[in-house]
């Protein structure tokens, strides 16, 4: 019997964490985030400080305990994230950690906090393991929506990513040996060999032109015209690509957010939690405010006239 009550206990607290950690966007759930967040801003800086001599030998005391402090929270956070992830599939609770261990988002959680615990065991130059800690930065893609639904964008739209940036290879490709046939009897130095030409025709087609080095010849002049000129599309794919692809999912995050206020309103009423749930949803979703006030009004047709987010009246546009 009280083995049972044990197990209860253990899966309610489970359950409570995994709701903490992936699910509610306020309350504790808020103040972990933004404990979080802040250790990793001042991590960023304290990074930045340390290659201050003076200040990190002035400091250094400081430094290390703080870094004690950030591993070990960072820490906590990855193993209760790992084990309340069972609540994802509870009948197969290792099988749902495995998956959640593979995820984009839990292997930033490791990446923060692995170089610590390997340099317990491996001799590490603390130069490297200093600017190594700053892959701390991406953990902040989970705590804020933007650069959520950034990442979900270039994830969507790999293929596409992919294949304009082979389209550039490509053509750095020719560019570079293209270059090197015209100019390197004129500039042995500089364009003597295709992989030094690499450097001018990667710089050239992404229309940045450091200038450092030139053609000199009427050939390599009209070469870097052409070049130039077809850099000014290439280079714009991937930003044209990741532009469409933030509009779709945006686009989806509304319709599911719509989707979801039609579903709770089939009973033609909203309770207190259905309105938590639904506040919850949209600042998973990174949708803000003044966008989820007009899908309720849309999707309500009326029927909703409180602000689950404020409390406040929305019956009417503000």
């Amino acid at each position: 019997m009280a083995e049972n009550v044990k197990n209860i206990d253990s899966v309610s607290l489970r359950h409570r964490a995994h709701q903490i950690f992936e699910v509610e966007h306020d309350g504790l759930a808020r103040l972990i985030n933004i404990v979080l967040m802040l250790l990793i801003a001042i991590t960023v800086v304290i990074v930045f400080v340390e290659t201050m001599p003076q200040v990190r030998a002035e400091h250094s005391t400081w430094f290390i305990w703080f870094e004690y402090l950030s591993i070990a929270l960072f820490s906590i956070e990855y193993i209760a994230r790992l084990w309340s992830s069972a609540e994802i599939d509870p009948e197969q609770p290792w099988r749902s950690r495995w998956k959640y261990a593979k995820s984009p988002l839990a292997l930033i959680d490791l990446l923060a906090v692995a170089p610590f615990y390997l340099g317990l065991f491996i001799q590490l130059d603390t130069r490297y393991l200093r600017v190594v800690r700053l892959l701390r930065i991406f953990k902040l893609t989970r705590y804020s929506s933007s650069l959520n639904i950034l990442l979900q964008v270039l994830k969507n739209e790999l293929p596409g990513i992919i294949s304009a940036l082979s389209i550039l290879i490509i053509l750095i490709v020719f560019a570079s040996a293209g270059i090197y046939l015209v100019e390197h009897k004129a500039q042995p130095d500089v364009f003597g060999s295709i992989p030094q030409a690499i450097w001018w025709a990667t710089i050239t087609l992404t229309t940045v032109g450091y200038g450092d080095v030139v053609p000199i010849t009427f050939a390599g002049k009209a070469l870097g015209i052409v070049i130039t000129i077809m850099g000014v599309g290439i280079a714009a794919l991937p930003a044209g690509i990741i532009a469409s692809g933030f509009t779709t999912e945006m686009q989806s995050r509304r319709d599911e957010f719509r989707a979801k206020l039609i579903a709770l309103l089939s009973d033609g009423k909203l309770s207190h939690k259905e309105l938590r749930d639904i506040e919850h949803l949209r600042l998973s979703l990174g949708l803000s405010l003044k966008e989820s006030k007009a899908l309720i009004r849309l999707a309500g047709a009326g029927q909703i006239t409180q602000c689950p987010h404020c409390g406040g009246d929305i019956s009417h546009p503000s």
